[in-house]
């Protein structure tokens, strides 16, 4: 199978988790394009084509196997095989990640951490083991690692990230701010928090000028002066006219 392109694989990751819950919760093992459309905001013809592209086809009026489908997102995304990495930086971000068990179900296995600083050296950190950068090189070799996690300081991440190519890294995941320089035939996937921080930063920053620019607009209402009757100030009130109660003539001098 031909490379995906990156918005599709993450089409298929979405609809892998979405049907992951769907088969958890839901008795009835189909589902149709319009049901995963509808759940994810995307074009049903979208998901057919998608489902096309690996493989899978529904059956008219009944929809797609959801166990099926989930399977063949797995092997498709190489969910279905494990891939040993190593993790290099093991403070506060790389050791959450040590911890965190969803990695498994992606076949993800961070075999271990890799750090300078003396006192995390020789530790154990959720069972993985911490390890001394001077041992990167030979440890990848020896491993055949493929796949590295970055979770380094930004003074340091190029410099690393050389020392992993040339022990024969050919993936990195980045969570570093910076942007590595790498050759042809090496996968950089980019984790910038900050980029997401930026989103939901914009996003706050409208929805509190949509509100002061309200609260502005009900404040200039309310100072507006009332409008004058009809007919100017000087104009005798309806009630007035109704009565009898004009006034006077002004007489010539």
């Amino acid at each position: 199978m031909e490379r995906l392109r990156r918005v599709v694989v993450e089409r298929l990751m979405r609809y892998l988790r979405f049907l992951t819950e769907w088969t958890a919760k839901e008795p009835v093992p189909t589902i149709t394009s319009a049901q995963i459309a509808e759940a994810l905001d995307i074009d049903p013809t979208q998901v057919r084509k998608d489902f096309a592209a690996i493989g899978l086809l529904g059956i008219g009026r009944v929809g797609f196997d959801a166990c099926e489908a989930c399977g063949a997102i797995r092997i498709t995304l190489g969910f279905d095989q494990q891939y040993d990495a190593v993790l290099v930086g093991a403070g506060h971000l790389g050791s959450a990640l040590l911890a965190y068990s969803g990695f498994a179900r992606y076949g993800l296995n961070i075999v271990a951490a890799f750090d300078n600083d003396r006192s995390r050296v020789g530790r154990e950190i959720a069972g993985c083991p911490v390890k001394s950068t001077r041992t990167l090189k030979p440890f990848i070799r020896r491993h055949a690692i493929r796949l590295a996690i970055l979770t380094t300081p930004v003074e340091v991440a190029q410099e690393l990230t050389d020392r992993l190519l040339s022990a024969g890294v050919k993936a990195i995941w980045n969570f570093t701010p910076s942007y590595l320089r790498v050759p042809p035939g090496v996968l950089v996937r980019n984790e910038h928090i900050s980029l997401g921080l930026s989103e939901i930063a914009h996003y706050l920053r409208q929805q509190r000028e949509a509100r002061s620019s309200d609260k502005a607009s009900d404040g200039a209402a309310e100072g507006a002066p009332e409008e004058p009757p009809e007919g100017g100030a000087g104009a005798p009130a309806p009630e007035a006219e109704a009565a009898g109660e004009l006034p006077a003539p002004a007489r010539n001098g």
